[in-house]
């Protein structure tokens, strides 16, 4: 499948250059970042919440980090609640289950970025299959996300990373 068809027009018509690195087929971003060779705070993952008008949010954060959905109903001032699989599936139809691309103006989805991701020179993104991820230099992310809004979004990555 490679990168999918939505982010790759989004990409174009936004003229952002970006590279495509394959890996093995993992079934997260953290096992995607250790099957490409990639550092976790290099890796960044999609979290995808809705609030009680049906309105979508897409949180990206590092991949080994967790969403810390307090912070973000405080910081949006909204009651939040995961989307479901169903959802994901119907609102990401050209990506495969599980494999959601951290880009929100392509699928209509309000964004929010955690801080951490501008620290990176590269960071590196799921391309909507299993098999391929994005690798944006910084000053492509920032061009792409810098007027979007971010905060502190994340717990403390699990201790076994």
């Amino acid at each position: 499948m490679s990168i999918s068809d939505t982010v790759h027009n989004y990409l174009s018509e936004k003229n952002i250059p970006y590279e495509t690195i394959t890996h093995q087929s993992s079934k997260s971003s953290v096992q995607s970042a250790i099957a490409a060779q990639i550092p976790l705070h290099q890796m960044a993952k999609a979290v995808i919440l809705k609030d009680n008008r049906d309105q979508y949010l897409m949180a990206i954060l590092p991949a080994a980090n967790r969403v810390n959905i307090h912070q973000l109903n405080q910081i949006t001032n909204s009651k939040l609640q995961f989307a479901t699989e169903h959802e994901l599936n119907r609102r990401f139809n050209d990506c495969e289950p599980g494999a959601i691309p951290p880009f929100g103006a392509p699928y209509r989805m309000n964004v929010l970025w955690d801080n951490r991701l501008s620290n990176n020179s590269n960071t590196y993104l799921e391309a909507g299959d299993h098999e391929t991820l994005i690798c944006l230099m910084q000053e492509s992310l920032l061009k792409i996300s810098g007027d979007q809004p971010h905060n502190d979004l994340c717990s403390a990555p699990p201790r076994n990373h």
